[in-house]
């Protein structure tokens, strides 16, 4: 079974996902016979050593459609999201430092979204997964 919200991998007797916290509703089971046109979705989160936020670190998830990516808003008090249709991103750039990544993506309308302190090896890895549904 996966959570329904990040697709993270359940337990077996789960009753809340253990990375983010959503109640496990039913039974959701992926298919593991995919078409070609359909992707795992995969999610990663920002480090807390590399300067994220220790209470509420930044989550990317990106689906078989779209990005989702929440962070913590200026106030603290909340949890803003950026959803990102694939049909709108025109490229995707790593920024490395020297031990973390920020992922820059680039949307139609000359639109930047920064993904930040995310370890290199993730930024790697998220990039390789936006390559390849742009690609598909």
């Amino acid at each position: 079974m996966y959570c329904s919200k990040c697709g993270e991998e359940l337990v077996q007797a789960a009753k809340f996902c253990s990375n983010c916290g959503q109640k496990v509703v039913g039974s959701v089971v992926k298919n593991t016979e995919m078409d070609s046109n359909s992707f795992e979705t995969v999610s990663f989160s920002s480090r807390f050593v590399l300067g994220g936020s220790l209470l509420t670190p930044d989550r990317l998830v990106i689906t078989s459609e779209e990005l989702i990516y929440r962070k913590r808003n200026k106030n603290l008090i909340g949890v803003d999201e950026i959803a990102i249709p694939f049909k709108r991103i025109s490229s995707v750039e790593l920024d490395r430092k020297l031990i973390s990544s920020t992922v820059i993506v680039y949307t139609m309308g000359n639109e930047k979204v920064r993904l930040k302190n995310f370890s290199i090896g993730d930024a790697k890895r998220i990039r390789e997964a936006l390559t390849k549904r742009l690609n598909k």
